[in-house]
């Protein structure tokens, strides 16, 4: 390596050209990196759904459920298997194992098909299964095309078409590629005849399905080759227009009269009956999700749908608008970052200023653009985006990525004030501490290695983090160690000329700096003497004490933790531009009565907004709500799982920026919440702040069972239920196993058997009447139109009707339905859950994180309630979700990868200080860090978060990095001949500036975020506070514990002070340590 340095030194020009390409390809990679909200990622799970109209949830589980269960079980690489049957369709979710690469997912989805595709027993009537990989959606923002009020429907079809319109001229914008209508009714056409006509001209409605199916048709008839050319043969009648069908004839009379379709009946060319209601700001309106793909930056989509909107003719009557927008939140929030970042820099650059001489300091601080942009770089070329969790890694390592840089320049500068020339204090001064910064910047990159290989659907989104930080960490020490020393070698140039004489109006800043410099040089002297040193004497003199001190503290800072009075979330809610409302009533619930609900829940919001205006608690006119899109017949909740039916609905609230108000979101939806007040009879309501889409529900269980304990499952749901509302700060309780709609049940009777009618016959005559008898599916322009045979709308809705249904028997005969079946009235699930091949209900909870904390909760439930279940109800099984699994996967797989980074550093380190017994010291210091960090938490009131732990593993570095360099040096100093004592206090004397100017710049490139006041930056100061608490703890353990720990290693001080004996002194008078 000295080669190297040597090489560099002598080779100036060429490390300029090095310096100026990384930072020129790192700049263009910065503005070429994609820029999202999080990072996108592929989740590892396969959804087998399979659609099975007007099957209810039974017939599903039983019919597409169970089979598919069956059939991908012998999978290999399936972790579980989940599944979820509810009215008319079926979906089987195959979560993978963790370890599961990506070629080998792919394996996994072609053998999932496989085995699907032969399954043979599949209802006849349900669709082709869709198999998929679950992919996580990035949406953007949603764009309203809302309409005139009313609300007849010939406006409903004008208001879908012109909505359609705009989703394929948003689509051609070439920043965008992703755009869909929300809950857009689907096109229909029903031929709706009587119960009566039929009778009267003796037709069913199988028959009339039969008779239209032959008549509206196009089927190829062949080619027909003459000697001349080809032409091609068909017979082309089919229409896709309601009117077009009901010219097709239908029958002919005796006399020769030949009545149509649409002389018998009425042919509909509307919308299904299951069609939602959506209103945005009180009139009728849809909504187009807008997302983005792993190659779109969503700022530029964001930008592209304002110019879109702004710019946008809408016919008379019609508004365009967006709302739900995150592209601004991600502007935002990036920005802040990048502005926290450079305030830190150049806080950063400042205090290098004081404490380093004005050349030496200007090189330093140089490594940072420099290591940034390599950085980049690799982030570019490895597919990674600029998101919240690569700039926070940049913000992680903008205070440890001068370590190296001020040990190497600090030490250089030493051995120039020895009279060594520039050049061989640059080479003599590098290679001095060459050994120690390379251990210690491999040790940082240990330590952030569990984060790179942590599973869990959290490590999805946290993995770009260590690998900016690793990238950042081994372009620093590259840096530290060649281009570094060649600037440090030789005076300043031409370059500094230039610079000198375009900053000549401001000649006099760095004579202010010189000044500054002389200040803190002479202030750190008087604190080494009169106050550094003369504690060490002291903990020189009582070891034993300031260790078991230490200790205490230790324990004491887990006993806190384990108390609970630091609490934990996975991360803090961060406030938001929306607020969100998923109501739920039972199954079968009749729309106007949801839609009454939602109106409700619309007014509380706008009381709401009127109380915030008369509160000023807006900065802007027109009060924090500005757009409310309103739904009924579809909604998802906070935390993304989709209802829908005429028994559910929803309320999206965009707020005006929090720049504009006063209040946040959080407080917003508390509000909402108690002004709308209590809804009876509803299954679920569920207030939310912001998207969580990484982020599972604070506490979210299962409880499994065999079919045959469902009354013991039920009753173990009742109990936890109730349970979770006894609780401080929870609310929103919701568990799946709701009560369906009420069911008809056929049973054929002997004597129908006997007249040859099957339970089959009996189902299809009743599904033709009331869901309706499918003919065929047309094609529409885009759309498939499924054109249908049944009875009338005020027919399907009356139960009187319902005993006229006719069914035609072997003999040709038709009787009633009641005299051939025995009918059962009975309720089943709204919807099925499985789990393992077992049934299963979920149970969910959301915690305000002010009174409550979800993991103590869970905690609880698990050391009380659960094993009285499970004792009471042996057949019931609990299975932990949300964010107890999230953050139990993430931590063991951390914990077992930090196992294996304990042994590397170990090895690291008895490498470099040939001994077992000081490598084991160095890492047994890195734990008492945590004494400052979780202090840090209490003081400002924190909770602790997956960022907090970030911060640790930043910190446990820097704690690393600055007691090898110290150990190091107590080293050399001994091999130089000094008494051990004398050798820790020059020890101490020389790293004292190095350790405090490390851990200076590091809390001052924190400062900016923990003084930073703005809520989108609370999920980052958990972060600053581990590091920046954590160091002040560490700089005193690093100066102070570590020469006395080291001394409790040495056999002098076991034989000399201890047992009295004379120190043994080796021939190259080396003090002999222990453990060597």
């Amino acid at each position: 390596m000295k080669s190297v340095v040597r090489w560099s030194v002598d080779n100036r020009a060429a490390m300029n050209i090095i310096f100026i390409a990384v930072l020129v390809v790192g700049g263009w990679s910065a503005l070429s990196i994609q820029r999202e909200f999080w990072p996108h990622s592929d989740l590892d799970v396969i959804d087998v759904s399979v659609v099975y109209h007007g099957a209810s949830p039974e017939e599903i589980e039983k019919g597409i459920c169970q089979k598919i269960e069956e059939a991908v079980r012998p999978v290999e690489g399936v972790r579980r298997i989940a599944s979820t049957a509810r009215e008319g369709q079926g979906t089987v979710a195959i979560e993978l194992l963790a370890d599961v690469n990506e070629s080998e997912a792919q394996e996994i989805l072609a053998d999932v098909r496989s085995r699907v595709d032969q399954i043979p027993s599949l209802p006849a009537l349900a669709e082709e299964p869709d198999i998929s990989r679950r992919s996580l959606r990035s949406p953007a923002l949603q764009v309203g095309v809302i309409g005139p009020a009313e609300s007849r429907d010939d406006a409903r079809l004008a208001l879908r078409s012109l909505a359609e319109e705009i989703r394929d001229e948003i689509l051609q914008l070439p920043e965008i590629s992703q755009a869909e209508l929300i809950g857009a009714p689907r096109y229909q056409i029903d031929i709706e005849i009587s119960e009566e006509t039929l009778r009267r001209y003796g037709l069913t409605l199988q028959s009339v399905a039969d008779i239209v199916r032959r008549e509206n048709v196009e089927l190829p008839g062949g080619t027909l080759r003459t000697g001349s050319q080809e032409i091609l043969l068909r017979g082309s009648n089919q229409h896709a227009i309601g009117e077009d069908i009901a010219a097709l004839p239908l029958l002919t009379q005796p006399n020769g009269t030949v009545l149509a379709v649409g002389d018998l009946g009425v042919v509909r060319d509307e919308f299904s009956d299951d069609s939602a209601i959506s209103r945005i700001n009180g009139r009728p309106g849809l909504a187009i999700a807008i997302d983005t793909s792993p190659t779109e930056d969503i700022i530029q989509v964001g930008h592209a749908i304002y110019d879109f909107v702004n710019s946008r003719e809408m016919p008379d009557g019609y508004e365009l608008i967006y709302f739900r927008d995150r592209t601004d939140d991600v502007e935002r929030r990036l920005a802040l970052l990048a502005t926290n970042g450079w305030q830190g820099l150049l806080l950063v650059f400042v205090l290098l200023a004081l404490f380093l001489e004005k050349r030496l300091a200007v090189w330093v601080a140089m490594g940072i653009p420099l290591s940034l942009a390599g950085a980049c770089i690799v982030m570019y070329f490895t597919g990674q985006t600029l998101n919240m969790t690569s700039m926070f890694a940049f913000l992680i390592a903008l205070g440890i990525v001068v370590d190296d840089a001020i040990v190497v320049g600090e030490n250089v500068h030493v051995h120039r004030k020895m009279g060594k020339s520039r050049r061989q204090a640059a080479i003599d001064g590098t290679m001095e501490v060459m050994p120690s910064v390379v251990t210690s910047v491999l040790t940082t990159v240990l330590a952030f290695l569990p984060l790179l290989f942590m599973t869990g659907r959290l490590a999805k989104f946290t993995q770009v983090l260590p690998l900016a930080v690793i990238a950042i960490l081994c372009f620093s020490l590259a840096e530290a160690l060649t281009v570094l020393p060649s600037h440090l070698a030789h005076k300043g140039g031409v370059a500094q000329r230039v610079l000198g004489w375009l900053f000549y109006p401001f000649r006099f800043v760095p004579r202010v700096f010189e000044r500054c410099n002389q200040a803190t040089g002479r202030l750190l002297d008087w604190i080494v003497e009169r106050v550094y040193l003369p504690s060490l004497r002291f903990s020189l003199q009582f070891p034993g004490l300031i260790v078991c001190v230490a200790v205490g503290l230790l324990i004491a800072t887990i006993g806190v933790v384990r108390s609970g009075t630091v609490p934990y979330i996975v991360l803090p809610q961060i406030d938001s531009n929306f607020c969100t409302v998923l109501i739920a009533y039972p199954d079968g619930t009749p729309e106007h009565i949801t839609d009454l609900a939602t109106k409700k829940l619309e007014n509380a919001i706008h009381a709401v907004d009127d109380q915030l205006i008369a509160e000023g608690a807006s900065a802007v006119d027109g009060g924090v709500v500005e757009a409310v899109h309103r739904a009924v017949g579809y909604g998802a909740s906070t935390y993304g799982e989709v209802s829908q039916g005429s028994h559910v609905g929803s309320l999206t609230v965009q707020l005006t920026d929090t720049s504009n108000r006063n209040i946040t979101s959080q407080q917003i939806t508390a509000r909402w919440r108690k002004t709308a007040g209590e809804f009876p009879g509803v299954d679920l309501i569920s207030y939310g702040s912001g998207p969580r889409g990484i982020v599972a529900p604070p506490i979210e269980f299962s409880l499994l069972s065999r079919s045959e304990d469902i009354p013991q499952l039920e009753a173990a749901v009742a109990r936890c239920v109730q349970r979770l509302r006894e609780y401080p700060g929870v609310h929103d309780v919701t568990a799946g196993g709701r009560p369906g709609k009420w069911e008809y049940r056929l049973k054929v009777k002997e004597r129908a058997q006997a007249m040859g009618v099957s339970l089959a016959e009996l189902s299809r005559t009743v599904r033709a009447s009331y869901y309706g008898e499918e003919v065929m599916r047309l094609q529409r322009g885009r759309h498939e139109v499924e054109l249908r045979v049944r009875y009338p709308r005020d027919e399907r809705q009356s139960l009187a009707r319902f005993d006229e249904i006719r069914v035609r028997a072997e003999d040709g005969a038709e009787r009633p339905l009641t005299e051939l079946a025995d009918i059962e009235v009975d309720r089943s699930y709204s919807m099925i859950h499985r789990l393992d091949q077992m049934r299963s209900i979920t149970i969910t909870a959301d915690v305000d994180e002010d009174t409550g904390n979800a993991f103590n909760i869970t905690e609880d439930l698990q050391q009380s309630l659960i094993p009285e279940l499970q004792a009471e109800m042996p057949a019931i099984r609990m299975l932990w979700e949300g964010q107890q699994e999230q953050t139990t996967e993430s931590m063991n797989s951390m914990f077992y990868g930090g196992l294996c980074v304990l042994a590397g550093m170990f090895l690291l380190l008895t490498v470099q200080f040939k001994s077992n017994l000081q490598a084991l010291l160095v890492l047994l210091i890195i734990p008492f860090g945590a004494i400052g960090a979780i202090a840090g938490h209490i003081i400002q009131g924190l909770p602790f978060t997956l960022f907090s732990i970030y911060g640790l593993v930043a910190l446990s570095g820097i704690v690393v990095n600055d007691s090898i360099v110290l150990v190091d040096f107590i080293k050399r100093r001994l091999a130089d001949g000094l008494p051990l004592r004398e050798a820790l206090l020059d020890a101490g004397r020389r790293r004292f500036r190095p350790v405090i100017l490390t851990s200076v710049t590091t809390i001052g490139g924190m400062l900016p975020i923990l003084l930073e006041t703005s809520r989108q930056a609370q999920v980052l100061i958990p972060m600053a506070t581990s590091l920046s608490f954590g160091l002040i703890v560490a700089t005193a353990l690093v100066l102070i514990l570590a020469p006395t720990a080291f001394l409790l290693t040495c056999e002098e001080f076991w034989s000399h002070t201890v047992l009295g004996r004379p120190p043994f002194v080796s021939p190259n008078s080396q003090v002999t340590t222990a453990g060597r």
